[in-house]
């Protein structure tokens, strides 16, 4: 699979629409027409594990976090910020990040934090964009409708929640006549034909809408395909920065934080308000809490989990009644990359390729704590 593809195909699931306002995402460096069939996941693409990439014949690396945040000019070997990019390019080591937008994701980092922590999601903390759903329906004769429904869905429309490949199908008889200039796939020119054929549904986002019309005329047996496009009233993707939800018992803030502990790659865990006290509603965000503090004090949760806070932030939700646990931006990061090495499988195996998929050896929590969970009562 080349790199260009691979790109393509995971944008769909996770498309650079979603990005927070001047995120940097995207492919930094590489040859978009190269083979990949080596890739290394990694929170972070530091030194070591660029090394790794390159020492281990990896093709690809593909990071959460960017590789710079910063606009640069030059790229330099004895550069501390742009020397890793240098040596990256010296060795054709692609390096791609999907950082907002993964977050923002119906699949993403906080979605998977609460699912880890066995957290009931109600919905999104922070909605910042919806995006309008269209129901696609398509008439197909019942000798090719197999071929064509797999060929359709692959593009990666027919999401519904966690479910992909959905589709509806009922059997009818479709009619025409080929007038004069026609090149028909069934029948003859002049004559009515009749054919036993098979009405396809299936849900496409906006993003996908014109990409999905042109699948439908490239693979479809007919010369000028049936295809109807319906807008839908239920058009949010159900996405999101951070997510609210409820604990699937109460539970103590002590008994939530050893919780975190055992669950999440950490060794940092610290918390705000009352160990002792109880609670079931929940606001989660890994990584930096620090941008929708307002969204969580008015979204009703009783604690906040997240990766980091700021003093003044910890103030604020301090003062609103709000407890929180503060588990390590890693440790509530890092827990999306098996995730993101499913979907990475599955769309080499939709290219009928296995790639090697390789989540990084190299890579630790930068932070350690001289306190262990167990100590703080």
């Amino acid at each position: 699979m080349r790199l260009e593809e691979l790109i393509k195909e995971f944008e769909l699931f996770c498309p650079q629409e979603w990005i927070y306002t001047g995120d940097r995402v995207g492919l930094f460096c590489g040859d978009r027409k190269r083979a990949i069939e080596k890739v290394l996941l990694a929170l972070d693409p530091t030194d070591a594990v660029i090394e790794e990439a390159i020492q281990g014949g990896f093709d690809l690396l593909f990071t959460h976090h960017p590789l710079t945040r910063n606009e640069f000019k030059s790229v330099l070997k004895d550069d501390r910020k742009t020397g890793k990019i240098y040596r990256a390019i010296q060795h054709d080591l692609a390096i791609y990040s999907a950082h907002t937008n993964l977050d923002f994701a119906p699949f993403g980092v906080s979605v998977t934090l609460a699912e880890i922590l066995g957290v009931e999601i109600e919905r999104p903390l922070y909605d910042k964009s919806t995006e309008k759903l269209y129901k696609l329906v398509v008439f197909v004769p019942e000798d090719n409708f197999e071929l064509f429904r797999k060929q359709i869905l692959d593009i990666g429309i027919g999401n519904i929640g966690n479910y992909s490949h959905c589709s509806f199908s009922t059997s009818g008889e479709g009619t025409f006549k080929p007038t004069s200039g026609a090149n028909p796939y069934i029948g003859k020119i002049g004559k009515l034909e009749k054919v036993n054929e098979l009405r396809l549904e299936t849900i496409v986002p906006a993003h996908l809408l014109g990409r999905a019309i042109r699948a439908v005329n490239d693979y479809h047996p007919y010369e000028e395909p049936a295809l109807d496009i319906y807008p839908l009233e239920n058009d949010k993707i159900k996405g999101g920065f951070g997510v609210i939800g409820n604990l699937p018992k109460i539970m103590s803030i002590n008994s939530i934080a050893e919780l975190c502990a055992e669950k999440l790659p950490t060794y940092e865990i610290r918390y705000i308000g009352d160990a002792e006290r109880v609670v079931r509603k929940v606001a989660i965000l890994g990584g930096s809490g620090d941008l929708f503090i307002e969204q969580v004090i008015s979204s009703g949760a009783d604690l906040y989990i997240t990766g980091e806070l700021k003093h003044h932030s910890a103030l604020e939700l301090a003062e609103a009644g709000i407890s929180a646990i503060v588990s390590g931006h890693f440790g509530t990061e890092w827990i999306v990359l098996p995730r993101l090495k499913n979907i990475l499988t599955q769309i080499f195996e939709r290219f009928d390729q296995r790639g090697e998929i390789v989540i990084s050896d190299a890579e630790q929590p930068i932070f350690r704590m001289a306190h262990l969970v167990s100590e703080i009562k």
